[in-house]
């Protein structure tokens, strides 16, 4: 089996527990496999930010699905959206479904038009503080402003489907839709997914394919499990992510990414 020279993982129900953590033993199993880990996230960097000091990562790393590879202190590759797309998007958002729970974010900064049970809960795993603004006067007063990711929050998963099958209908050529956890919607630039940020770490490092491993669960990772070698899925993954992997390893509670790394990467298991 060719060795594995790089790890990539989605965070949320992959990397993380339940409440948003990573355990010791996965900390300590990570250390010690001595590989490049890259955290390949639909979060903002900020929202990364702590995990990375705790594991202590000097690798790329990835936030907004690929919209952003960074380092610290340090944009290697940023995808922001198109501005006249998502003003756009916006504008059809508000007027089509104007009870959804509606964000926009920029490099720096977390822009929301209320702050309810959901916007709280996201706060949970973001040091960033919202901004309440009108987007659309936000979005049509700054035209300069590098929008990253809307995002859409709906606890109805039928009308979540309902909304991406609607907006996917208007056919914007540089936008790609993506749910990223039961009740997320998140839109992008197309270039932002997490298999194009893969491959372009790998050519930057220039490692083959075979070379590289990804953890992942959800349908958001799909494109990144696809682009290595060794995708291994995590037992918590729907089985339509599972039949994509060609390994299954514990869950996201089980600490299934220091399992899977001691098994199938560093043969270290005991």
């Amino acid at each position: 089996m060719t060795k594995i020279k790089h790890i990539f993982s989605d965070l949320d129900g992959t990397l993380l527990d339940d409440q948003g953590k990573i355990s010791k033993k996965t900390q300590e199993v990570i250390e010690n496999s001595n590989l490049p880990f890259s955290l390949v996230s639909a979060r903002a960097p900020q929202a990364m930010e702590s995990l990375i000091n705790q594991l202590n990562l000097k690798s790329s790393q990835v936030a907004f699905n690929g919209g952003l590879i960074f380092a610290k202190n340090e944009v290697i590759k940023a995808n922001p959206m198109v501005h006249a797309s998502a003003q756009e998007l916006i504008k059809t958002i508000k007027k089509d479904y104007p009870e959804i729970n509606l964000s926009l974010y920029s490099l720096s900064d977390w822009y929301v038009e209320k702050i309810d049970k959901d916007i709280k809960q996201e706060m949970q795993f973001t040091p960033q503080v919202p901004k309440l603004v009108d987007l659309e006067t936000l979005i049509t007063e700054r035209p300069r402003l590098e929008i990253f990711k809307i995002l859409l929050i709906t606890p109805n998963e039928s009308k979540l489907e309902e909304i991406k099958k609607h907006l996917e209908k208007l056919n914007f050529p540089d936008i790609i839709i993506q749910k990223t956890w039961e009740t997320y919607l998140e839109i992008t630039h197309l270039e932002a997914q997490k298999a194009k940020a893969v491959q372009f770490i790998a050519q930057r490092e220039q490692l083959e394919q075979s070379e590289l491993a990804a953890f992942g669960d959800n349908e958001n990772d799909l494109s990144m499990l696809k682009a290595v070698g060794l995708p291994i899925v995590m037992a918590n993954a729907s089985d339509d992510l599972k039949k994509i992997g060609k390994v299954i390893t514990k869950s996201n509670t089980e600490d299934g990414v220091a399992y899977g790394i001691q098994k199938y990467i560093t043969d270290s298991l005991f």
